[in-house]
């Protein structure tokens, strides 16, 4: 392609910036998807050195509720802390089952009727390089997680951890709008999120793992788009066997399955956003007869507040 035909796209690439938006801040407290962090600044429009923004996520599936809550802090435009404290609602037929398959160590027994999980989340993102043209932005990232001990330990995972990734997000000219694309690496232990503890016996290495995200400009403030995500399927392939062949649960699977979801996010302003997305999270810790969570499927609704 001859120079004289790139140098229009790349213009129109640098044209298209979320400087005028607050972009959506993803469920572990960093600007981005509901499901991926983003290269961008979830407040990076702001011409405070220090930019708060509270923000809150309902996601449901059908044996299972999650809450997010939490404040992010975006500064100079170039890096952002945040906290976050997920509460997830538990089927009682799993914690239950769980405690009367109790044996040789392996399980404990405070898990019995245990009804919630709660996490604690403390992270940053330091945008590396801005973008230009049809480069993208450029940002590095790390989470620690603190989870509530009882069912994380059940699973044979730790409660705490640290995940750390790499993200590179960009935007480009398509169809008279334009279009967000965006990568993610993960450096991670972490069972879904952290919810599920980090790693497991046998697993406690670090894996590499996977995200990305689309999104296109149906208008001036609206994007519709998808996403994806990766988690190390076997992480927890002990707590797997020992419910399989000790517990005597035919089919029962700890295996992590990848996440997708479907948005629509509204950023009307630099100040507010709001997202609602359908889910699909796959298999939660199945138990056939006991607790059936092969297919969790559902939605979220999130929004961020900045001021």
């Amino acid at each position: 392609m001859k120079i004289k035909h790139i140098v229009p796209l790349v213009a129109a690439a640098m044209m298209a910036s979320p400087a005028a938006m607050a972009l959506p801040i993803m469920i572990e407290g960093a600007g981005g998807g509901g499901l991926n962090p983003w290269a961008w600044i979830a407040n990076g429009s702001s011409k405070h050195v220090v930019t708060p923004a509270i923000f809150g996520t309902y996601g449901t599936t059908p044996h299972y509720d999650v809450y997010a809550v939490g404040a992010n802090f975006s500064i100079m435009k170039r890096a952002e802390i945040y906290y976050t404290h997920q509460y997830m609602g538990l089927p009682e037929s799993m914690t239950s089952t769980l405690t009367g398959g109790v044996g040789a160590g392996v399980l404990p027994g405070d898990v019995n009727n245990l009804n919630s999980v709660e996490q604690d989340i403390i992270g940053g993102k330091l945008q590396v390089y801005g973008g230009k043209g049809l480069i993208p932005a450029v940002a590095v990232g790390m989470n620690y997680h603190m989870v509530s001990a009882p069912l994380a330990e059940a699973l044979t995972a730790h409660t705490n951890g640290a995940d750390f990734y790499l993200t590179g997000t960009g935007v480009y000219p398509l169809f008279s709008s334009h279009i967000i694309l965006n990568a993610d690496l993960y450096i991670t232990r972490s069972n879904y999120l952290g919810l599920l503890g980090q790693g497991g016996a046998g697993h406690r290495s670090y894996t590499a793992q996977g995200g990305a995200s689309v999104g296109y400009f149906v208008a001036k403030d609206v994007v519709v788009g998808a996403e994806w995500r990766s988690f190390a399927p076997d992480s927890l392939a002990a707590a797997t066997a020992y419910m399989q062949n000790t517990a005597g649960i035919s089919g029962a699977s700890f295996k992590q399955s990848d996440w997708y979801d479907g948005f629509v996010a509204y950023m009307p302003n630099p100040k507010f956003s709001v997202v609602a997305a359908i889910l699909d999270l796959g298999n939660m810790a199945n138990l056939p007869g006991h607790s059936d969570n092969a297919n969790q499927n559902g939605f979220y609704i999130s929004m961020n507040a900045a001021f």
